[in-house]
This record gives C-alpha cells, structure tokens and sequence, in this order.
C-alpha cells in the first residue's frame, strides 16, 4: 500500500485540511505554523495502537475552537495494488475491490475518530471506519451481515439465480460476491463508512489484515533531550528492528500462536483442578494474556571504544548517525523489492550539519525514495534543500487571517509563498547562460568540459550556469522565470531528436535579437556522442557498426540487454542514463573523441559558448 493523502479534522490547529504525498514530500513553512502536527498526525495514525510510535493521542489535540461536536479525525487513503490479498473472514482471502471496501476514487480510505466528550483518551474513545463506495441496497450492509443473515438473503433469491447450487455457501465473501453481482446491475453506488468493528469476526481479521499491510512508518524528530535513550540514536536502530521483525512475522506469529496455546492448556487445567476444591471460585476464572510488539524486546545502542555514550558528543555526530542510517539504507533499497511500505518522516534533515553533510542527506533520501515502496516526507527551512524539488512535491502552509494554518493549493501562489518564505534566489550568477533540455544534457556538457583539458581551455563551464528548461525542479522554474524579464545571454542547445526543440532553435534563430542564441546537435541525442567502445567496455556488449550507432536511440538500445535486475523498466532506463551521461564522459579524452568522429563539433559548441559569453 502506498499512501497518497491524508485529512485532519478538529486536529490541533487544523478545521479541516487535506495533504497530497509523493514519494518524496517537503513540508514548507515558518515556525509554529503546523508542519510537525501533520508528521505527528501520521505517527499516531500508524503507531499508537500499537505503542511503536513518539505520540500518543490526546484530548488537548482537539481544535481549541471546536465547541459543539468533540470529536478529532484523522484519515489516510491508500492505492492498494490490485493484486493485495486480504483476510476479511477467518480463512478465505479476497480483496478489497470485490469486496467494495474502496472509495469512490479507489483508494482504501481508513478514517480514524477520537471522541473528545470525556476528561482524556481511553482505548474506548477511539472508533476506526473504512468510507466504501458500496452499492446502495436499502439499509442491507452485506459486509456486516453474519454468515446466517448471508445465506438468507442468498435463499431470497434463490430462484432468480441459475448458480445458485455452485455458490459455496460456508464462505461469507463467496456469498457476498453473488449477492453483489445480483444486486449491482442497475444499483447505484453511495459513500459510506462502515466501523470496523461492525465487519469484525471473534478473531478480528479483517483489522489485522488490513493494518499488517499498511506502510510502516518512522518518525525522526529534532528536538533533542540529551537522554541515554537520544531518539536520533535509537529511532534507527529500532527502525531496523521494526523492518527485521516484519520479514519474519509469520514464523513470530507461529510462535506467539504456539506459546498462547501452551499456556493456556496448562492454565485451563489449573482452573479444572481448581474447580475440585471449590467450584465456585474457579467458576467465571479464564486465562487472559497480553502480548507485546517483537521489535520492543530488543534494545540497541551504539558506542565508541571509549566507552562515552554518544549522547555525550556533539548534536552534529548524533545527527550524522541518522545521517549515516539513511546512506546506508539507500545503497540496499535500489535493488530491493520489499512488499512491506516504509514512509520515513524526518524534521529538518539539515539541523546542525554542514551544507555539504545537507546535500549528502538528500542525495540519499532521493535514493531511497528510488524503491517504490519507500516514501520520504521532511520539513525544511533550507533554501538550498527546498529548490532540489518539483513543486509538485513541495507542501506550503501558511497562516490565514485567522490565524489558521492552511495549505497553498494554487501552484503559483505556492510556489510564490516557497520563494517568499525561504528567500530564495535565482542561482543564475553570470550574465551568460547555457540551456539545455533535462538534467541529463547538463551532467553530460560539465563533465565533458572538465574531463578533456583541450575543452576546458576554451570555456570552464563550472563557472557557468546550465538551465534544463524542461526540468521540473524549484530551482530551475525560478531560474526560468528569472530569464524573462532578464538581460542574461543565453544558448541553446538541445538534441536533434525532438521537433519541438528543433523548431524552437529555428525561432531563436530567426528573431536574432542579439540576447538569445542556439543550435540543435547534428547526432539525435547527447548520448550518441560517447564512444561505443566506452559503453561496451562498462556494460559488456557489443555495439553495432559505428555509422549505425550515431543513429541508434542509445538508452533503448541498453534497456533490455543490462541492468536486469531493475524490474521497472522506466527506473532502470533512469539508471542507464545516470551512467551514460554522469560517469562515461568522465573517461573522455582528445583523441578517444577524434577516434570516433565526434571531437570536431564537441570542440565548435564550446567556442560558440565562449564568444557568446563575452
């Protein structure tokens, strides 16, 4: 399951907000404006049932200004893969289409409600619903309905159905799949919420099934309280815990199955025994047992040789062992495949670092977000960390004249409130500037540059700013808009294979306004400029004849003859242009370029640079 928004209701600060997620998500905004209160809000959705989590619900979460109805929500809504497998009876897997336990959006939708009413929270005051889009039949709520009450409205219709001898009649979800397939025709579907409590059997499955297969989730603070147990020490390791435990529940859960069992033979045997003294003070004496989380048995700390507890050294280290648990976690998730969800929630991943530490986080943060399975949601106040991002990734909270926190749902305005909020300025620092399509074309024209000292003496391009036009992150939509109304020179360059920007440079051309300037390359695409010896070399294939390669759409080429292992066919293109485009170019020389044809126009683009920059 993947988690895609989430809505607080009477929560804090908030009315009644809605939060989008990504795979990766930054929370902007000033101090005290709400950004904690959404990370918190999830920490208790996910984690204070079962006591994994920093919060715990409280009756002072309820909206000051809530006067009538005291009640709190928080709901989250899931994409749930179509082929998600649960237990809603005992014994008999379905899923949640069949079953129309999905919105009308066809996200699972669990919203969780708090009553307020009392003096604090209980266990009782919390109600948990699924809002289902089911069809509406009356008052006839088949998902609640018992096995007895199934099989008399199946006998309802018995004689206007032709299979009615093939449904298996000692399965609930077989019964209710006929009675939905009869009713549904011509019925229409209404929104629902349907408490779980109502669906449950004794044994509670369906709430165990639906929870098991929901992300986990971790939250790393920045308060610090200098204790011995320091969050930023432990949350990792019990992160890995957590994780270590979930790759092994079903053998725990024999376990803990096998260990109730036992226990409880020998304590119904007691009772019997009991009951031969005096009946009447064995009668009404059962066998109760509580269990605890597995992960909540181990305990981990880390220490130097020296024996000084790391709380001890300075909020930099302690930050950089979380620091260090990210970096590590990135270099396995790109080539896991864990079925188990993780979101990690990190405030202000940059506290007490050092920019280039800040970077480091981030780079790894993104990598792991690379696994699809994995989601990242962080708050900010860096400026520098703030435009590595799609605005479309960017949350902005603001206060209204109310005092209120909300959320910027209008993109400019956003986008406006982000720059505005962090001070942020173009990274435009010259008065000439290279434009390039993506991300890729930019690592490509550096690296070159700086790995072929005869191009480097013409133009040293890490003084120059490079602008992907078509990228989509912060900080290239403000260097963009900068660029209009600007006095900035600027080239164009992009590749030969897209008409779009062919037409664009025949425009830039043609206006000729003594400011803009441009060329299209004469190969299809900067990757058709890398020697093929190179590419076979690093991926150990060969390369067709040489003329034909400078034709051939290289990243397709590779795709289905390496990196395999990347399941995602999308993902794993991503990762062969990483590597054409950040690591060949590196290997380029003079004379491996003159070799392959290529030195010649490779040399003129950067001339072109170089009289345009004067």
């Amino acid at each position: 399951m993947k988690l895609v928004k989430m809505k607080l209701v009477n929560f804090r600060g908030y009315g009644e907000e809605i939060f989008y997620f990504k795979q990766m998500t930054g929370l902007i905004g000033k101090n005290d404006v709400g950004k904690s209160t959404i990370l918190e809000a999830l920490d208790i959705f996910f984690n204070a049932e079962n006591k994994n989590g920093v919060i715990q619900p409280d009756i002072n979460d309820l909206l000051i200004s809530c006067d009538e109805d005291k009640y709190y929500t928080i709901t989250c809504f899931f994409e749930v893969p179509e082929n998600e497998v649960v237990i809603i009876d005992d014994s008999n897997p379905t899923n949640l289409k069949e079953e129309y336990l999905l919105n009308k959006d066809g996200l699972l939708e669990i919203e969780k409600r708090w009553d307020c009413t009392g003096k604090s929270i209980t266990n009782s005051s919390l109600s948990i619903n699924i809002i289902a889009d089911i069809p509406y039949i009356g008052e006839k709520q088949f998902l609640t309905m018992k096995i007895v009450e199934l099989r008399k409205e199946l006998e309802n219709i018995k004689d206007e159905i032709d299979d009615y001898n093939d449904v298996n009649k000692s399965l609930k979800a077989e019964i209710r799949k006929r009675l939905y397939k009869f009713y549904t025709n011509d019925i229409e579907k209404r929104e629902h919420p349907i408490n779980i409590k109502n669906i449950e059997t004794d044994t509670k499955t369906l709430w165990k099934s639906l929870s098991k297969n929901f992300p986990m989730y971790f939250l790393f603070q920045s308060d610090r309280n200098n204790s011995d147990g320091d969050n930023e020490i432990q949350t990792p390791l019990k992160a890995a815990a957590r994780k270590a435990v979930s790759e092994k529940l079903e053998e725990l859960e024999e376990i803990e199955n096998y260990i109730i069992n036992e226990v409880s033979k020998v304590g119904e045997d007691t009772l019997k025994k009991l009951s031969e003294f005096d009946n009447s003070i064995a009668k009404g004496l059962g066998t109760n047992y509580k269990t605890k989380a597995w992960d909540s048995l181990f305990s981990f700390n880390i220490s130097d040789d020296k024996e000084i507890p790391i709380n001890k050294r300075g909020s930099g280290v302690r930050r950089l062992i979380l620091l260090s648990y990210f970096r590590a976690e990135a270099e396995k998730s790109f080539l896991r495949a864990d079925s188990k969800g993780i979101i990690y929630a990190i405030e202000e991943p940059e506290t007490s670092q050092h920019p280039d530490f800040q970077l480091m986080i981030l780079q790894s943060l993104e990598k792991i977000c690379e696994n699809d399975n994995t989601q990242v949601i962080f708050t900010t106040h860096t400026p520098e960390i703030a435009k590595l991002f799609e605005p479309e990734s960017l949350i902005f909270i603001s206060k209204n004249s109310s005092e209120k926190p909300r959320v910027e749902t209008n993109e400019l305005d956003k986008i406006n409130g982000i720059i505005s909020s962090l001070g942020i300025l173009p990274s435009v620092s010259s008065k000439f500037v290279i434009c390039v399509e993506g991300e890729n074309d930019l690592e490509f024209l550096k690296r070159t540059n700086q790995a072929v000292p005869e191009l480097k003496e013409i133009i040293d391009l890490s003084e120059i700013s490079i602008i992907p036009m078509a990228g989509s992150k912060l900080k290239q939509w403000i260097d963009r808009n900068y660029l209009e109304d600007s006095n900035v020179r600027e080239f164009h360059i992009y590749d030969s294979d897209v008409n779009e920007y062919c037409e664009k440079i025949i425009e830039i051309n043609r206006l000729n306004d003594g400011r803009r300037f441009g060329i299209n390359t004469q190969l299809l695409e900067m990757e058709n400029y890398i020697p093929p010896e190179l590419i076979s070399k690093e991926f150990g294939i060969d390369i067709p004849d040489v003329e034909v390669w400078k034709k051939t759409d290289v990243p397709k080429f590779l795709l289905d003859k390496t990196f395999l292992q990347i399941p995602d066919k999308k993902k794993r293109e991503m990762a062969l242009k990483g590597i054409l485009n950040k690591k060949l170019p590196c290997n380029f020389t003079k004379e491996i370029l003159e070799n392959y044809g290529v030195y010649e126009e490779l040399e003129s683009w950067f001339i072109k640079f170089a009289e345009c920059s004067r």
